[in-house]
C-alpha cells in the first residue's frame, strides 16, 4: 500500500520499528535500531499459508542490503531482537532447571511445519516476544520422531523453535530438555502431535500487505547497523536463505541376514563398499594382532568380530564401517502384543586400533519387534555407569568408549505396547589408545562444551554442536556427523560466527591439530577453490602455522572441505 506499513516489535522495553514497503514485486523492510549501540540479527520466521520455515537470515555489515527471492505469498511473519554488542547474555531470562521436565506444547502451522514452545511453566504458543526466553547459561535440546522410529535431535537457545520438513497428515512424537554444561535434564513429557492439519490457519502478528499469490517476490533487507568488527563479510545480495533442518540419513532395503560366519551372497552395501560385513575378508574371528598400540593383549571371545586391515596413521572411521552393515527400512507393524522373543547373536564389531567405538549387530526378533533399545554398561572402579541408544535397525554404533575399559552390552526388542525379554549379555574390553593420534600437551587438553553456534556454514554434518578455546587464543567449534567425523569452524569470539578454516596448500588435512590429532585427516569432497563459494573464513598453508582471516574459495587459491576425520573422538567422554 502507500506509504509502507510500520510494524514495531516491542523487545525488553526496546522499540524495534519496521518500516515495510511493498512496490511491485519487492518488498522492502527497513529496521531502525533502538539505540546506536545496538546491532542487529535475526531470522525469517516463516511465511506463506503454503511453506513456512525458519530460515536464519545473517544481516550483511556495514549497512549493506541483503536481497533474496521468495515464493509470494499474502501472510508472512518476521521475527527480529536487537542485542547489545558482545553482551547477548543479559538478555536471556531462564534459569537452568535440570531438575523438573519442561512443559511442552506444540501448534500446527503447516501441514508440514510445528511451533514448538516450552517452559518451567504451562505455556501456549504465539504468546508473548518469539526468542525473548533463553537460558542464562545453558541451552535445550529438542527430540522429535516418527511414532516408532529414530529420534531426531537439534539445540536451540530460546524456548520456541519451528521445525519444518515433516510429513503431513503423520502423528509425531516430540520432547525437549535444557542442558547445563555437560549435564542433561530430564526429557518432557512426551507430547504426540498430528501433522494432519486443515491450510487456513496462518499464523502472523502486525500488519501485512496483501501480496499477490505465487508471483516472484524479492525481499530486501536494509539495514542502518555499525558492526564492531572491522573484518567485512561479503555476502552476495543474490545469495539464498540458508534452511536450517536437520538432516536424515536414506535408507535402503536390508535383506534377511545369513546366519553368521557362512560365505552366503547378500545384496551389497550401498555406501560403496560393495559387500556385506558377513561376507567380507577384512571382518574376522582374531585380530591380525594379539596386542595393541601399547602391548596390552587385545579382547577375544567368540562373540567378537575384528575389521582389520586400517593403517596405523588412517584415522578411524564410524562412517566407513558402517558402510558394510546394510540398513533396512522399517515396515509398517500391526502389534497386538509387546515383542515375546529376545534378539539374538548379538555381536560385537570392533576395528584394530579404534578404542572409541564398537557396532552391535544382531538377529532380527520377531513380527511384533519396531525398534530396539541398546543397553551399554561401562564397568569400573566407579562404579557402573549405563547408556541407552534406541534405534529401528538391527545394529547401532556404540561411541565414545574409553580406552582399556571394560564394558557389557545387550539389547532389549520394543513396541508402542511394550518391552520384550533383553537378549544375553556379552562383555568386551576396549584396547588402549594409540599414543600417535593424540597431541596431549601438559594442563591444555581439550574439553569440549556442548554449545549452540552460528556458522557460515559449508558441512555435510548437522549433529551436535561443541567448542573448546585454542592453544592460540581462537575457539573451535565442531558440528558433529558422528563422534569421529565433524566439521571443524574457528572463531574469535564465543558468541560470534564461527568460520570455515581454509588451506592454501592442500585440503584441511593437518587441521586435525585443531582438535589436538597429530594424525593427517581424511577430508569431505576436495575441490578446487575456484569450485567453491567465495567467503570469508581462517586459512593457513602448513600444520602449526597461526591462521589467518580473508577470502577463502573463488578465486582466493584456498581451499576449504565439508567435513573431516580426525581419530580423535568428540566430545570423547562417556
Amino acid at each position: 500500500p502507500p506509504g509502507g506499513t510500520v510494524l514495531v516489535l516491542y523487545m525488553r522495553r526496546q522499540n524495534m520499528k519496521v518500516r515495510i514497503n511493498a512496490t511491485g514485486d519487492t518488498v522492502v523492510m527497513k529496521f531502525l535500531r533502538p539505540s546506536p549501540d545496538m546491532k542487529l540479527e535475526g531470522y525469517i520466521l516463516g511465511y506463506g499459508s503454503s511453506m513456512f520455515s525458519k530460515q536464519f537470515i545473517q544481516l550483511p555489515e556495514n549497512g549493506e542490503p541483503y536481497e533474496a527471492e521468495l515464493d509470494a505469498e499474502p501472510k508472512y511473519l518476521v521475527a527480529v531482537q536487537p542485542i547489545p554488542a558482545n553482551d547477548v547474555k543479559k538478555h536471556c531470562t531462564g534459569k537452568v532447571n535440570l531438575e523438573k521436565p519442561l512443559h511442552l506444547v506444540i501448534g500446527s502451522v503447516s501441514p508440514t511445519t510445528v511451533l514448538l514452545s516450552w517452559g518451567n511453566h504451562l505455556k501456549t504458543p504465539y504468546v508473548g516476544n518469539i526468542m525473548n526466553e533463553c537460558l542464562e547459561d545453558g541451552f535445550y535440546t529438542i527430540r522429535y520422531r516418527e511414532r516408532n522410529r529414530k529420534w531426531i535431535y537439534q539445540t536451540c537457545p530460546t524456548s520456541d523453535t519451528v521445525i519444518d520438513n515433516l510429513k503431513p497428515n503423520t502423528p509425531y512424537e516430540f520432547g525437549v530438555r535444557s542442558n547445563k554444561d555437560d549435564q542433561s535434564g530430564m526429557w518432557s513429557k512426551p507430547v504426540v502431535h498430528n501433522t494432519n492439519m486443515a491450510r487456513n490457519t496462518p499464523v502472523h502478528t502486525g500488519n501485512t500487505p496483501d501480496l499477490p499469490a505465487r508471483s516472484p517476490l524479492k525481499l530486501l533487507l536494509s539495514s542502518f547497523f555499525l558492526f564492531s568488527s572491522d573484518k567485512v563479510n561479503n555476502l552476495k545480495q543474490t545469495d539464498k536463505l540458508p534452511i536450517l533442518k536437520p538432516k536424515v540419513p536414506a535408507v535402503t532395503a536390508k535383506p534377511t541376514k545369513p546366519e553368521r560366519k557362512h560365505t552366503t551372497t547378500v545384496a551389497p552395501a550401498t555406501a560403496g563398499t560393495g559387500e556385506s560385513w558377513e561376507d567380507s575378508d577384512l571382518f574376522k574371528s582374531q585380530p591380525t594382532s594379539d596386542v595393541d598400540a601399547l602391548g596390552k593383549k587385545r579382547f577375544v571371545a567368540p562373540h567378537v568380530v575384528y575389521q582389520t586391515g586400517k593403517k596405523p596413521e588412517e584415522p578411524c572411521s564410524i562412517t566407513s564401517s558402517l558402510n558394510y552393515f546394510l540398513e533396512a527400512e522399517p515396515g509398517e507393524a500391526n502389534v497386538t502384543s509387546p515383542p515375546r522373543t529376545p534378539p539374538s547373536n548379538l555381536t560385537v564389531v570392533t576395528v584394530e586400533g579404534c578404542p572409541s567405538f564398537i557396532i552391535l549387530d544382531w538377529e532380527k526378533t520377531d513380527n511384533d519387534t519396531t525398534e530396539y533399545e541398546v543397553i551399554s554398561t561401562a564397568k569400573g572402579p566407579d562404579g557402573e555407569q549405563v547408556s541407552i541408544l534406541t534405534t529401528n535397525q538391527t545394529h547401532t554404533a556404540v561411541e565414545n568408549l574409553k580406552p582399556e575399559s571394560s564394558y557389557e552390552f545387550k539389547v532389549k526388542p520394543k513396541n508402542e505396547l511394550g518391552a520384550g525379554p533383553p537378549s544375553e549379555p556379552v562383555s568386551f574390553n576396549t584396547e588402549s589408545a594409540d599414543p600417535r593420534v593424540s597431541e596431549n600437551v601438559s594442563g591444555k587438553d581439550a574439553i569440549w562444551t556442548q554449545f549452540p553456534f552460528k556458522t557460515d556454514s559449508y558441512s555435510d554434518c548437522h549433529g551436535k554442536q561443541y567448542v573448546k578455546r585454542t592453544w592460540y587464543r581462537k575457539f573451535v567449534g565442531v558440528q558433529l556427523c558422528n563422534s569421529l567425523r565433524y566439521k571443524i569452524y574457528l572463531s574469535d569470539s564465543l558468541n560470534g560466527k564461527f568460520y570455515n578454516i581454509g588451506d592454501q596448500t592442500g585440503f584441511g588435512e593437518d587441521h586435525c591439530q585443531f582438535v589436538d590429532s597429530f594424525l593427517d585427516g581424511r577430508t569431505g569432497k576436495q575441490l578446487r577453490a575456484d569450485q567453491l563459494p567465495n567467503r570469508p573464513g581462517f586459512y593457513r598453508a602448513v600444520r602449526q602455522e597461526p591462521v589467518h582471516f580473508g577470502q577463502i574459495g573463488g578465486h582466493s587459491h584456498v581451499n576449504y572441505v565439508s567435513w573431516y576425520e580426525c581419530g580423535t573422538p568428540i566430545p570423547g567422554k562417556w
